[in-house]
């Protein structure tokens, strides 16, 4: 079923993507190809995570065993590679920051359609991100709070 699923997905994505070269070139597309780097994760409410009496909401500030490596390549595939950060509820809205043990990788398709690029990953898994093309960032608000992540922004390398 998960095969199924994620070959309809793919042909959506195709599709979507022949669309915007037929009615021409999207001039996002060059802004796009290429290596983001993760350089924020906001959380909210900020928190003081290496206990030094500073809080912030971008948990890479004080935690900087977290990385994330993305590649979006002109035949509209991606992969990620990086490590994670991991919460945990303690108590009296205090929560546990750390580095996941082992680094996570991730591939699949992408599209663009004017700021928007989403992704696909193998089992249809869809995350979508902002393209500000000033500031060469894609963002993907998530809007969670925490013990979720409010939103993970990349810049272009």
């Amino acid at each position: 079923m998960k095969k199924i699923i994620s070959i309809l997905f793919l042909g959506l994505l195709c599709a979507c993507s022949k669309d915007n070269t037929e009615t021409g070139a999207n001039p996002n597309l060059t802004l796009v190809t290429g290596t983001w780097l993760l350089h924020e994760l906001r959380i909210n409410p900020a928190q003081d995570i290496d206990e030094d009496g500073q809080s912030t909401s971008n948990v890479m500030e004080e935690l900087t065993c977290i990385s994330g490596t993305l590649q979006l390549r002109s035949d509209y595939s991606w992969t990620f590679s990086g490590t994670d950060v991991v919460i945990t509820t303690i108590t009296g809205g205090l929560f546990k920051f750390f580095c996941a043990e082992a680094p996570r990788t991730a591939q699949g398709i992408w599209d663009l359609n004017g700021n928007v690029v989403r992704l696909a990953d193998d089992v249809g898994n869809l995350t979508t991100f902002s393209l500000d093309a000033e500031a060469l960032t894609l963002t993907n608000t998530i809007g969670a709070a925490l013990p979720g992540l409010q939103a993970e922004v990349y810049s272009k390398n």
